[in-house]
């Protein structure tokens, strides 16, 4: 549940803070999922996974031994430049297919896709009914060393 909450909070977060990109999603809902798909790249609800080497793997210039404990930083792979054009803004032009918000191969997120669906819902039920959103103050992050989100998210809507 955290991480479907932590993810739509970093839509509401992006677009608030990117208000041309929050009218131009008005004016083309369509985008809807590649918003929703943008944020949950900037904004990784899970930032760490650890994962056990079933064998010596290489990796660049250094081999990882069999056995070995494995940290995976999804985040920031999220937001490696030799990926990701301008990796830390937010751009509804941008593909963001193949981020690893929910993980990749058979460790996937098996919720991943309720996720997707609750924040594309959620779109399309305030695009036609709220002109803009803002933030009045500074949110709060919840500080964890796995999950990333919003302790606090103050968030002003303004009704179309």
């Amino acid at each position: 549940m955290d991480t479907t909450v932590y993810g739509i909070a970093a839509v509401l977060y992006h677009l608030a803070t990117n208000p041309e990109e929050y009218q131009r999603l008005r004016r083309e809902p369509q985008l809807a999922r590649a918003a929703v798909e943008e944020a949950f790249r900037l904004e990784s609800p899970v930032q760490t996974f650890f994962r056990t080497a079933l064998s010596d793997v290489r990796v660049g210039d250094v081999v990882i031994p069999d056995g070995h404990k494995i940290l995976m930083f999804l985040g920031s792979a999220n937001r490696d430049p030799r990926r990701w054009e301008d990796p830390d803004r937010f751009d509804l032009s941008r593909d963001p297919s193949g981020h690893v918000a929910f993980g990749s191969g058979l460790h996937q997120c098996v919720g991943q896709h309720v996720a997707r669906l609750e924040a594309v819902c959620l779109l399309q039920a305030i695009l036609p009914r709220v002109e803009s959103l803002r933030l009045p103050e500074e949110p709060t992050r919840h500080l964890n060393n796995t999950l990333q989100g919003w302790e606090r998210l103050p968030l002003e809507m303004t009704l179309a």
